[in-house]
């Protein structure tokens, strides 16, 4: 390749490929332009993965030290914490799912649901936060889990892992989860 001799060569050849991208560029969608991408926060429960829409978490924070037990309340009921002044009941989401109680560890979170009527977190082994997905998911064909499947509204996949997308919506709307008293 000939190197450029003055600035205006220079000036000349940055033009001409600004002119040949805006030509290729003109017929893409905004679409194509963006790409189809799709983000959403990845957790697990158990060997499960599952990714929730942004706007389904009000926040993610790690188990605190102090956790008041709930008499006479599900097995699957963690306990009542303290978030800022705010009392919020948690769930044992592995618990709830898998009828297996959560081994806290320094990688365990509660994330709080986003929802106007219902004042809840999440207990779930590990959150991998915010992940990035080429494209919307897929309806879900194949359930990872029976028990889980009902919660679920679709599947993505990244890197041979798949991901279902869990429904706190779904969750909420179960009467056994809006029925935590034992």
């Amino acid at each position: 390749m000939m190197q450029p001799q003055s600035p205006e060569d220079i000036i000349a050849i940055l033009q001409d490929i600004e002119r040949r991208s805006r030509q290729k560029a003109a017929g893409l969608t905004q679409q194509e332009t963006l790409g189809q991408s799709w983000s959403a926060i990845g957790f697990r429960v158990a060997n499960h993965h599952f990714v929730i829409p942004l706007n389904d978490s009000r926040e993610v924070f790690p188990v605190p030290e102090h956790v008041t037990a709930v008499p006479k309340a599900k097995s699957w009921v963690f306990g009542i914490v303290n978030l800022r002044g705010e009392l919020l009941p948690v769930l044992d989401l592995k618990h709830y799912l898998l009828d297996k109680p959560s081994r806290v560890s320094k990688r365990s979170r509660i994330i709080v649901i986003n929802d106007a009527d219902i004042n809840s977190g999440l207990l779930v082994d590990e959150v991998y936060g915010l992940k990035h997905f080429q494209r919307e998911p897929d309806e879900i064909n194949t359930p990872s889990h029976k028990d889980i499947s009902p919660y679920l509204t679709g599947t993505v996949y990244q890197q041979d892992t798949q991901w279902d997308v869990f429904s706190f919506s779904k969750l909420i709307e179960d009467e056994r989860f809006i029925n935590a008293a034992a």
